[in-house]
């Protein structure tokens, strides 16, 4: 196809610019996500080994939150997935709000004049939030309409630049490049709005340092080493 060299200019001008100005924004937008996704998933983990720690002081209370903890971050590992507890039927927070509620009056007499108990209530309501904001981040996907410009315009980048005819093997080099670039930025979109830019074993990493905090290996690993 004999196509004008001003035509071809115009055309990857054209092209180059809509991709850029969309596939920026997208990233920019599933960046945020990605960025807002991993401080709730810190503030979830953070929530669920204080109520563990701060609770150390009544043994009974402990052992059953170990319990109930220890089997929600095990279907996260398990299944291999960060937000698997937010899609799936879970009781972990209605089964500690019962714990929490279950203390005695020898116990209370413990909590009572202790600080750390101050608003521990405040932490479920928190994680109850938590949840609500995993939910409402992970579906911030991007939309059937969106996915066609960025293909549209991908594609018409990449052909546009097989209009440009030279015999210079520095230009086709360049043409190559570039093609390759557009590929990887439609990569990395798709990888943010997946989310599997975390990772294959990013969720997997996060049970386990909850669970390590649970059953206390670290406290073992520092005894052994003193023994």
């Amino acid at each position: 196809m004999n196509i004008s060299f001003d035509f071809a200019s115009q055309l990857i001008v054209a092209s180059v610019f809509f991709f850029a100005l969309f596939s920026g924004f997208f990233i920019a937008r599933q960046n945020d996500r990605y960025n807002k996704i991993v401080d709730i998933i810190a503030e979830r983990d953070g929530l669920y080994s204080t109520l563990y720690r701060v609770f150390g002081l009544v043994p009974r209370m402990q052992s059953e939150m170990r319990e109930i903890i220890g089997a929600h971050y095990t279907k996260i590992l398990n299944n291999n997935d960060w937000a698997y507890n937010e899609f799936h039927p879970s009781t972990t927070i209605t089964r500690l709000t019962k714990v929490m509620g279950s203390v005695t009056d020898k116990e209370a007499a413990i909590l009572k004049n202790n600080n750390l108990f101050d608003g521990i209530w405040g932490t479920i309501q928190a994680l109850q939030i938590n949840r609500k904001n995993i939910v409402a981040a992970y579906q911030q996907r991007l939309l059937l309409f969106q996915w066609v410009l960025i293909y549209v315009f991908a594609i018409l980048t990449i052909i546009s630049f097989h209009f440009l005819q030279t015999d210079l093997s520095l230009i086709n080099v360049l043409k190559i490049i570039f093609g390759t670039s557009v590929f990887l930025v439609v990569i990395v979109i798709k990888q943010l709005d997946e989310l599997s830019i975390f990772g294959k074993n990013f969720s997997r990493n996060i049970a386990r340092d909850v669970l390590r905090i649970i059953n206390e290996i670290d406290i073992k690993e520092i005894k052994d080493k003193e023994i």
